[in-house]
């Protein structure tokens, strides 16, 4: 099954009793590259200002920005970092098992698990937006939960009075039709 790592493996073995049998593994992911550009300029103003505020370190050496590989090398390594602090949440799985869907399972106290008794059966919808903007933000609804991390495709359901959006790249049809139980 595509999408099955140490980490699903392990919710697998813990709900597998309570849930029966992993069916499918809908994956949702949504890198910024956009904001890696501005992360970097980020990076060269905070190397700026630490050039700066940092004393000098001998009155023989010359004033600021007397090594600018080294410069440029922390300013870039800061921007990176500051980008990847946006991959937390970039991907996300939905995990659909025999008796009920299971999302933000990385941490024992955030698992959320929905039984299929919980959810509206006819609420269950499969949505792709032809223009390729994301599904969930067209949902207008008092009470909504976003469960992806993005995509021109979602399905979307209602369950315990709210509305939730599993929002992905790829068609979220196959795995919520009928035939599959759902």
């Amino acid at each position: 099954m595509h999408g099955r790592n140490w980490l699903v493996r392990r919710v697998e073995r813990r709900l597998g009793p309570e849930l029966g049998q992993l069916r499918y593994i809908a994956s949702s992911r949504k890198i910024f590259w956009r904001i890696l550009l501005p992360c970097l300029a980020v990076g060269f103003v905070f190397g700026t200002i630490a050039e700066f505020v940092s004393p000098i370190r001998s009155t023989r050496e010359a004033g600021h920005f007397n090594d600018p590989a080294f410069f440029a090398l922390t300013s870039v390594l800061t921007g990176l970092v500051l980008w990847a602090m946006s991959l937390l949440g970039s991907f996300r799985k939905l995990l659909v098992f025999d008796r009920g869907m299971v999302a933000k399972y990385s941490q024992k106290h955030t698992t959320l698990v929905i039984p299929w008794h919980d959810i509206v059966p006819v609420s269950i919808k499969a949505v792709t937006t032809a223009d390729g903007t994301d599904p969930g933000h067209r949902l207008v609804a008092s009470r909504k939960v976003s469960l992806g991390a993005g995509g021109r495709s979602a399905v979307v359901f209602q369950a315990r009075g709210t509305f939730w959006v599993f929002a992905a790249d790829q068609d979220p049809a196959p795995w919520c039709s009928p035939s599959r139980g759902l």
